[in-house]
């Protein structure tokens, strides 16, 4: 595989730093951000807050992290090798989603947030900062970041170039709607180890259920599924239902030969959400983290519904890609995400 340095990069350092999924896109001049009133998803107090966030240009550069403990790279990834297929992508695309994407791409010439890849190569890379001086550095509790130019982010780059393939953990859509964009020819990406990231599961959340209501979920989903301990750790198709103060937990059907390879949400999707709650539509359903899960649990008061699986170990996902099997969206949540309008990549 053939990777790239940033070309040109720009770092934030305002010390202001953005929750992952805050912006993907941003405009830069004359060495400045500079959303206008082309930007519609901000408003106009908004943008000129952001517009004052101080950014540091560099020239063609890799960028070394630790975020929460796991250590990854920033560069560029061409999107020639996702198209041949040595970048693998587990979930499905919406279209709505990628008719968007790229009605953005015009507007706007510096991506603001990495997609996430995932190899199986062993690097070092504590130890390749220690033993190499950066060009620059941010040393935050929360954040180290180190960039690199010249030789030493070409090192870096070889030894990432080692790897076969890698793994698609999180921008399915901007690197799909990339490959349709033919001005682009490359995508930021940040790139961890597989042992340096945390797979998580991503409970539904399910809004405005009457007590009533409930009860005729709850009798269908005894008639229909095998009931578990609801003290037992989840484990591979199985599903726990929270209302208020009452738990339920029990087993998902099993298909033999299905296109998805048994996964998880596609069961949910189809046994549970479709069937059971007659929701056909992602509207109808609100995505939570497992941290917003919890946080939710310990006041739950409202008439709301909540389902969690289990989270897919990293052997089961790497398998599930390499034997061709396709996702759901939302089947997997990939932590630690890196912040979004910290790293800059130009690309026009």
């Amino acid at each position: 595989m053939k990777l790239k340095s940033l070309k040109t990069a720009y770092l934030n350092i305002s010390g202001n730093f953005y929750p992952n999924d805050y912006i993907n896109l941003a405009r830069v001049e004359d060495n400045k951000i500079a959303f206008n009133d082309s930007t519609l998803f901000l408003n106009k107090e908004l943008k000129e807050v952001l517009n004052q966030d101080k950014i540091k240009r560099f020239e063609d550069v890799v960028v070394i992290f630790k975020l929460e403990n796991s250590w990854g790279v920033i560069c560029n990834i061409l999107i020639k090798d996702y198209k041949e297929k040595k970048i693998l992508c587990h979930e499905l695309v919406l279209s709505d989603v990628i008719q968007r994407m790229l009605s953005n791409f015009h507007n706007y010439n510096s991506e603001a947030n990495p997609v996430i890849l995932l190899h199986n190569k062993k690097l070092n890379l504590e130890e390749f900062v220690d033993k190499n001086k950066e060009e620059y550095k941010i040393e935050k509790e929360e954040l180290k970041l180190y960039v690199y130019s010249q030789e030493k982010a070409k090192d870096i780059i070889l030894k990432l170039e080692e790897n076969e393939h890698f793994y698609i953990a999180d921008g399915h859509h901007r690197l799909y709607s990339t490959s349709l964009y033919f001005e682009k020819e490359t995508v930021m990406s940040c790139i961890y180890e597989m042992e340096e990231i945390n797979i998580e599961a991503i409970p539904r959340k399910i809004e405005n259920i009457t007590q009533e209501k409930y009860l005729e979920i709850i009798e269908k989903i005894k008639n229909k599924f095998i009931m578990l301990d609801n003290t037992k750790k989840l484990e591979k198709g199985e599903v726990r239902l929270y209302y208020k103060k009452n738990i339920l937990t029990f087993k998902l059907l099993e298909i033999s030969g299905d296109l998805f390879s048994n996964n998880d949400i596609y069961r949910l999707n189809t046994q549970v959400i479709s069937d059971i709650f007659r929701i056909f539509k992602d509207d109808g359903v609100k995505f939570l983290s497992i941290k917003e899960l919890k946080k939710e649990l310990l006041n739950q008061e409202t008439n709301d519904i909540y389902l969690e699986t289990a989270a897919m170990d990293k052997f089961e996902f790497m398998k599930t890609i390499e034997n061709g099997n396709i996702m759901p969206p939302k089947s997997t949540y990939f932590k630690p995400k890196f912040p979004s309008f910290l790293v800059f990549n130009t690309f026009k």
